[in-house]
């Protein structure tokens, strides 16, 4: 392997080990947040500030803006979809009392559906042992949260968690298939003012606007640390690998949610979230380092963190 592919590889390992704990912070902020807060009130001031700041962002560094009207269309898709179907799902769920952990379940199982939706609509195939890493990661994910799907939350809360699987699903692909087009930052300021725009009046004619104290340090970390920092890492990981590949890390996040859920949230620790967490790990490596050769040396560099055993190889 060359240094160049080498780097670019260690790269790509580095921003989904770093997207791991990021996004699985959201299920547990945004568990937190619910509790001073309707859902809707806080995604409104989520995505309003966001939608602001990243335009600011755009504009002080002279982005250019997408002119075509189709590539337009898609960005808008992509804020209904990714923006405000995923965490509306996402938020409203938390609210009628889906645990966290049983909410990233859902997100944990999406790089499968998009992988196999991708592989149909979007012609982008994976290898057969990503496949398998893909069954294993899913398994993981099932693993991590299985003392949570018997009970916690109502039927219309998990109706809820659904929309926000596949508002995260149906963004992803979209992306995928357009977003290469359009300048990262100024896509991420449209999608967030779409999906401000789209909540605004939910918002308005169900909870209000108000928020309490304790959800201001929650929404500070929404908004900057999710809405902004992991979403343009999401694109940056999009516009580099297969859907499939790309969203791969989702199937450690149940895992590590579960985990970070016992000091923060006061929840149990849970054996099958650590068991859970080695599996996803494993389907992860699997998906994401295909061409590795099948020798033992081959699979040590597969599992080492961040292609450390890497060093040296040509």
């Amino acid at each position: 392997m060359g240094k160049q592919a080498q780097g670019s590889d260690s790269r790509l390992r580095l921003a989904k080990a770093v997207m791991v704990p990021v996004w699985s912070s959201g299920f547990i902020v945004g568990t937190l947040a619910v509790r001073h807060a309707s859902g809707l009130s806080i995604l409104f001031w989520r995505m309003s500030v966001a939608a602001l700041v990243m335009a600011a962002i755009a504009l002080l560094l002279r982005v250019e803006w997408p002119r075509d009207r189709r590539a337009l269309v898609q960005m808008v898709m992509v804020g209904l979809l990714l923006q405000a179907a995923q965490f509306v799902g996402i938020f409203l769920a938390l609210q009628h009392g889906v645990s966290a952990g049983l909410t990233a379940l859902l997100a944990g199982s999406s790089p499968l559906l998009v992988a196999v939706l991708a592989t149909m609509l979007l012609d982008e195939h994976l290898e057969p042992i990503q496949w398998l890493g893909s069954v294993i990661g899913v398994a993981g994910v099932v693993l991590a949260v299985i003392e949570e799907l018997n009970g916690g939350g109502s039927a219309i809360g998990f109706l809820f968690a659904v929309i926000g699987l596949a508002g995260l699903v149906g963004g992803t692909l979209v992306q995928r298939a357009s977003g290469s087009s359009v300048d990262p930052r100024a896509a991420n300021a449209i999608q967030l003012a779409v999906a401000a725009t789209v909540i605004a009046p939910l918002t308005a004619l169900t909870a209000g606007f108000d928020l309490g104290a304790g959800a201001l340090a929650p929404l500070t970390w929404l908004i900057f640390g999710l809405s902004i920092g992991a979403v343009m890492l999401l694109f940056w990981l999009l516009r580099r690998e297969k859907s499939g590949e790309a969203t791969s890390f989702l199937y450690l996040v149940p895992a590590t949610t579960a985990i970070g859920g016992v000091p923060i949230l006061g929840q149990p620790i849970q054996f099958g979230a650590v068991i859970g967490l080695v599996l996803a790990f494993i389907g992860v490596r699997l998906v994401s380092a295909p061409a590795e050769p099948l020798s033992s040396r081959g699979w040590l560099r597969r599992f080492a963190p961040l292609g450390r055993l890497n060093r040296g190889s040509t």
